[in-house]
């Protein structure tokens, strides 16, 4: 057992090499785990408004390894009560049952609550979930999202929402000491 400090921020372009190297599915794996991981993999890390990316290590120190990787945002075109998206959320492979992807979904929804109150925009986000994928529908079902069902433009996958409340905070990164049993990642 050891106890380690997990950190979120934004990912930025010194992110580069460390995202080409994230593997968060088996080789071989379920297509929608490796369509994540392609998109992830292939990412060029940049400025764009209304989208952000947020990365989970180990440590603060800049070379620790990504351990989670999440994108989520708002259409800057669209009006402010078309509400937000998340795109992705995947863990390390290396990293999975110990509650990483819950740590992602949470500073993701702080994020979109702080600026729902900040600029106006509708609290609502919503996220499309391939239903054969057993560990996101817990983990936003979980969180109280609600399933919508079939989302009629693609139809692999369900529609996923939740409404939230706006919330004003400068608390928008995670900070924090976990307890890791390597034999028991649950």
């Amino acid at each position: 057992m050891r106890i380690a400090i997990v950190t979120s921020r934004l990912c930025d372009s010194g992110d580069q090499l460390a995202l080409r190297r994230f593997v968060c599915c088996e080789p071989n794996g379920p297509e929608y785990a490796m369509d994540v991981q392609r998109y992830i993999r292939g990412l060029r890390v940049k400025d764009e408004p209304g989208m952000y990316r947020m990365v989970l290590q180990y440590g603060e120190t800049p070379n620790a390894p990504i351990v989670g990787f999440c994108e989520f945002g708002y259409d800057p075109a669209a009006p402010e009560s078309s509400g937000y998206a998340i795109s992705f959320i995947a863990t390390a492979l290396s990293e999975r049952g110990r509650h990483l992807g819950a740590i992602l979904l949470d500073c993701a929804l702080r994020w979109m609550a702080n600026d729902a109150a900040r600029h106006g925009r509708t609290p609502y986000v919503l996220t499309q979930i391939d239903p054969r994928n057993e560990a996101s529908v817990h983990l936003f079902s979980g969180a109280g999202f609600e399933n919508e069902g079939r989302d009629e433009n693609d139809p692999e996958f369900d529609i996923w929402s939740k409404e939230f409340e706006p919330l004003a905070t400068d608390r928008l990164y995670f900070y924090s000491p976990i307890m890791i049993d390597e034999d028991d990642k649950n």
